[in-house]
């Protein structure tokens, strides 16, 4: 699955702006309501031509639309995000990055992508998941030759670490949701690229996208992300 563009992402950073929840929910019940939303715009859409509608009247507290099994009443992030999310499976392309280097090099406008940083901290943040996977993939060879001590230690200092607040870790991860709500392109494509695996030759996955979208608009979504890496 590639990257979604960054057109097409700074087009998601705009909807953030225009639709962000006036309330966090926690992240199961997110992520629950930003598919199902989606999917009932895309039959609204094909059975009634209510997609054009329903986009138009983004912005209101809720929007409420008919599907043939009841009516369901939409969040405004929900139904601008379901034509947005429909339009990756119709075929975005990728823009040449599939490694978080790649994505720092473009926040330190090193490289010739576009996906910009505007809050300032996607370079430190970053540095910081590279060198904590760097460290763990490490932990992990060492393992093999130590019986597995390695990675048993590191796991109980792990949990003996998730305990503890404000660590450097859950700062990371909170500064990305907080970047990626205000519109950073670079912390979305962060969270995005740390929520799953972007292969090269696949189209953007809607499911990784509602995930990331999930972790950015939900009142855990930094507790999920730091689990993901």
């Amino acid at each position: 699955m590639a990257l979604p563009p960054p057109a097409k992402l700074q087009e998601l950073a705009e909807i953030f702006q225009r639709n962000a929840p006036t309330s966090f929910e926690p992240f199961s019940e997110t992520k629950a309501k930003i598919v199902k939303y989606s999917k009932m715009l895309v039959i609204a859409g094909a059975q009634s031509g209510l997609q054009t509608a329903v986009t138009m009247g983004v912005g209101a507290p809720t929007v409420a639309i008919g599907v043939g099994i009841g009516s369901i009443a939409l969040f405004p992030l929900g139904a601008a995000l379901g034509p947005w999310l429909g339009a990756l499976a119709i075929g975005a392309k990728a823009n040449g990055i599939f490694a978080l280097h790649d994505l720092r090099s473009s926040a330190a406008r090193k490289g010739d992508n576009n996906y910009t940083c505007s809050c300032g901290k996607c370079v430190e943040n970053l540095t910081y998941v590279i060198n904590r996977k760097e460290n763990n993939v490490a932990i992990m060879a060492t393992g093999i030759f130590t019986a597995g001590l390695t990675i048993i230690a590191d796991r109980l200092n792990s949990v003996r670490k998730s305990f503890q607040k404000n660590r450097p870790k859950e700062k990371v991860c909170s500064s990305l949701v907080a970047g990626s709500r205000g519109g950073c392109v670079c912390a979305i494509a962060s969270v995005m690229m740390i929520c799953g695996e972007w292969k090269q030759e696949d189209k953007p996955d809607q499911a990784l996208v509602a995930e990331a979208v999930a972790v950015i608009w939900s009142s855990d979504g930094h507790a999920r992300l730091k689990s993901k890496w």
